[in-house]
C-alpha cells in the first residue's frame, strides 16, 4: 500500500503531536512542512524527516502533497482551508474548524466545492469509553438520554506564556471552551444528537484577558439537557456522564476508563476496555478517505455545528439570553 504524502502546518507541541499519529498509522507519512518561524520549521524538518516549504504558496503549490495537517492558531483556519481547496488538497483542522459560523460555512462551502476532503481534529468521540458508550445507547442498554454532565479542565493558563495567542479574545472567545471545553461539546452531540439551544455563563477574567471559567446549559433538539463547565486554571479534570433512563455511564481519565451504574442499583460497575489512540485513528481514517476509501467521520459540516454553539454560547454571555443554535446558523 502507497503511504498518502502529508504536509504540517503549525508546527508546534500539537502538530508535532499530529505528526507523531501520522507515523504510526502505516497509511501516511509527513513530506513537508511550513511555519513562519525559521528554526521551528528546521528542527521539525529534522525530527520527522521531511522537506522545508518556504512558504505556504510553495507548500500548496508541491504536487506530491496529497493533504496538509493544520495545527494553528484559529482565526488562520478559515484561509488555509480556502487555499488547500483551490490547490485541489485534502486538509485536516484541529479544531474548532473556525470560531464564526460565518467562517465555517465559507470553509465548508470550499472544501464541498473543490471536492476535497475535510476533517476537523474532533477526536474525543473516539476514545474507548465513548466509542462503548455510544454503542450502549445505540443497543438501548442506557435506555433514553435525559442528561449529560461534562468537565474539561486543565491548569494550562497558570505556564502559557504572555505572547500565546490564546490569551486573545478573538481567538479564543469564552476562554477555554474554545480550544477545550469544545471536546466534550462535540462528545455531548456525538451521543445525544443536535444542541437546540444554549446558555452561557461565564467567569471575567480578574488578571487575564480571556474569561477563567465557563459553564453552559445546553438544551438538547431531543428534549434531554446537559451542563458543561471547563477552565484554565483549574487541575486536569476530563470527564462526561451520560444519564439514561435504564442507566448512568461515566467515561472519565479522559475516555480511558467507563463505569456503569444501572436503575435500581446503588454501585457502579467498571466496564473493561481495550485501549486506543483517537488521535492515530483519526489520521488514519484522513488517509483513508484521500485514498477515497470511505469518508471522514467529523467533516466540515460537523464541525461548522460546533461553531454554531460556540458562537451562540458567546452571545448568550453577553445578553443573559438563552440562544437558539437556529439564530446563529
Amino acid at each position: 500500500m502507497e503511504q498518502v504524502r502529508l504536509a504540517s502546518i503549525g508546527l508546534g507541541w500539537w502538530g508535532k503531536v499530529l505528526a507523531e499519529a501520522v507515523a504510526k498509522t502505516g497509511e501516511a507519512s509527513i513530506v513537508s512542512c511550513f511555519a513562519r518561524g525559521e528554526a521551528g520549521r528546521a528542527a521539525f524538518a529534522e525530527q520527522f524527516g521531511c522537506r522545508q516549504a518556504g512558504s505556504l504558496e510553495d507548500l500548496m503549490a508541491d504536487p506530491e502533497v496529497e493533504g496538509v495537517l493544520v495545527a494553528t492558531s484559529h482565526g488562520s483556519h478559515r484561509t488555509l482551508v480556502e487555499m488547500a481547496a483551490a490547490a485541489g488538497k485534502a486538509i485536516f483542522v484541529e479544531k474548532p474548524l473556525t470560531t464564526l459560523v460565518e467562517d465555517a460555512k465559507a470553509c465548508v462551502e470550499a472544501a464541498e466545492g473543490a471536492g476535497i476532503v475535510l476533517q476537523v481534529g474532533h477526536q474525543r468521540r473516539r476514545t474507548a469509553a465513548n466509542r462503548r458508550i455510544n454503542r450502549l445507547l445505540a443497543e438501548g442498554a442506557l435506555g433514553e438520554i435525559q442528561m449529560l454532565e461534562g468537565r474539561q479542565t486543565i491548569p494550562n493558563g497558570f505556564t502559557m506564556p504572555d505572547e500565546a495567542w490564546r490569551w486573545n479574545a478573538d481567538e479564543s472567545p469564552l476562554g477555554s471552551m474554545t480550544s477545550l471545553g469544545i471536546h466534550k461539546l462535540e462528545s455531548m452531540q456525538y451521543h445525544a444528537g443536535p444542541v437546540k439551544s444554549v446558555f452561557c455563563f461565564t467567569r471575567a477574567g480578574r488578571r487575564v484577558s480571556i474569561d477563567e471559567a465557563t459553564c453552559l446549559a445546553l438544551e438538547f433538539e431531543s428534549g434531554a439537557v446537559g451542563t458543561l463547565v471547563t477552565s484554565f486554571f483549574t487541575p486536569v479534570a476530563s470527564e462526561l456522564t451520560v444519564f439514561g433512563t435504564e442507566a448512568t455511564a461515566f467515561n472519565t481519565a479522559d475516555g480511558s476508563k467507563l463505569h456503569i451504574q444501572k436503575r435500581g442499583e446503588a454501585t457502579r460497575e467498571e466496564v473493561e476496555l481495550e485501549p486506543v489512540e483517537p488521535v492515530v485513528d483519526q489520521l488514519a481514517e484522513f488517509a483513508r478517505a484521500i485514498r477515497g476509501e470511505g469518508s471522514v467521520e467529523v467533516d466540515g459540516r460537523v464541525g461548522m455545528g460546533i461553531v454554531a454553539i460556540l458562537q451562540a454560547a458567546v452571545e448568550s454571555s453577553r445578553t443573559g439570553q438563552s440562544i437558539p443554535i437556529s439564530d446563529v446558523l
